[in-house]
């Protein structure tokens, strides 16, 4: 991978690119591109590698102190705390105009195919009574609906700031 060599038989190119474009979407720094690059599997499948998501409880810009209003617009070209050539996995994809490119791609194709506030909306609602009634609740119900006000708040301003991006 250092080597960027015979990347079409080594990873799963596609499967690899759109595990960037949800996790960049997210801001989760808690993770391979934060600064402790850790929080993720390495798959083998077929002598193909791809990642596996894991530990996205500080998404949203909040990992080390961070919040939302702080990385709301973080760059989705320039996703990695450090230097990029520390992370095989992801600088392929920037280090090559196509598979850039299929980024960018994908990344239109993701923010065109999910209604963020539908889907927060809903999967609040399947929810909702059973975080009410949890005694063993790591919030109030109050702010649990204050989070899930955030969370659609979040993703509403990302779209925007990423469609910019893609934009120019």
């Amino acid at each position: 991978l250092t080597e960027q060599s015979d990347l079409e038989n080594s990873v799963d190119v596609e499967e690899v690119i759109r595990y960037f474009v949800v996790h960049n979407f997210l801001c989760n720094g808690d993770s391979y591109t934060g600064q402790m690059i850790h929080n993720y599997y390495l798959y083998e499948e077929n002598g193909q590698i791809s990642m596996i998501p894991w530990d996205y409880n500080l998404a949203y810009g909040s990992f080390m102190g961070g919040n939302a209003s702080s990385s709301v617009n973080s760059a989705i070209d320039t996703p990695v705390s450090g230097d990029m050539s520390d992370r095989p996995m992801i600088s392929w994809i920037f280090d090559n105009e196509e598979y850039t490119e299929q980024y960018h791609q994908l990344f239109n194709k993701f923010l065109d195919s999910i209604d963020f506030e539908k889907l927060i909306s809903d999967t609040a609602e399947l929810i909702d009574e059973y975080v009410e009634k949890d005694p063993t609740k790591f919030c109030t119900y109050e702010g649990f609906k204050k989070g899930v006000e955030a969370i659609s708040k979040f993703c509403q301003l990302r779209e925007e700031s990423v469609n910019g991006q893609l934009n120019g």
